[in-house]
């Protein structure tokens, strides 16, 4: 997909299927030129021609034999889910303390009290803001990254067959970190924006209730 400018907007869309328009189910790619389908939508999209099989995006011809399933994606997703179970305007769920901490070692949001835990005892804990700030770096670069190797598998279609699984393991590697921490503390901001959004509407009404 093109990007956008967006870095979040472009992150948004290498989670979505051009033919579906949603997220990705059982994600495959396709050898030959790189591009991500739904394994269903890519078959409903070829029918019974499978020996006539082509790109829905670009039309590079395709062999359905070697489809190559994308873990990476099917993984998005799953951590996507595990999101939507976090607690409700970013409080710890263990202390019910505001998550203003952001521990690297185990890619999730802590509160003050978390981080004088012993599991955390060693960790390398930085402030949410600040690792929001090396998460968007982080995600900008390997969205840039993600765009170089794409230009090349498409100028090198001959060499494509060989070199596939070797930019496949890297950018996977790369796409892991990124989506680990940025999916994550994307949606923790979030949460903290609509907490403090009430907190001011109650200092208003104080005020309000101060001034009659």
């Amino acid at each position: 997909m093109a990007a956008s400018g967006n870095p979040v907007e472009d992150f948004c869309q290498e989670a979505t299927c051009s033919i579906c328009l949603d997220y990705f189910k059982d994600p495959v790619t396709i050898v030959e030129c790189g591009h991500n389908y739904c394994r269903a939508c890519l078959a409903q999209s070829w029918g019974p021609l499978e020996q006539e099989a082509s790109c829905p995006q670009c039309r590079a011809k395709a062999q359905p034999q070697q489809l190559i399933p994308n873990w990476l994606l099917a993984n998005f997703m799953k951590l996507t889910k595990k999101l939507s179970l976090h607690g409700k305007e970013g409080l710890c769920q263990k202390h019910k303390e505001p998550l203003k901490l952001f521990c690297k070692e185990d890619q999730s949001p802590i509160c003050m009290v978390c981080n004088l835990a012993k599991e955390h005892k060693d960790h390398d804990v930085v402030p949410a803001e600040e690792a929001a700030q090396e998460f968007k770096e982080k995600l900008h670069e390997n969205l840039q990254f993600l765009k170089s190797v794409e230009e090349h598998i498409l100028d090198n279609k001959d060499k494509i067959k060989k070199e596939t699984q070797n930019l496949l393991m890297r950018t996977r590697t790369e796409r892991e970190q990124m989506i680990a921490g940025f999916r994550e503390l994307h949606q923790f901001l979030k949460e903290q924006e609509k907490r403090l959004l009430i907190q001011l509407q109650e200092v208003e009404k104080e005020i309000e209730r101060e001034r009659e």
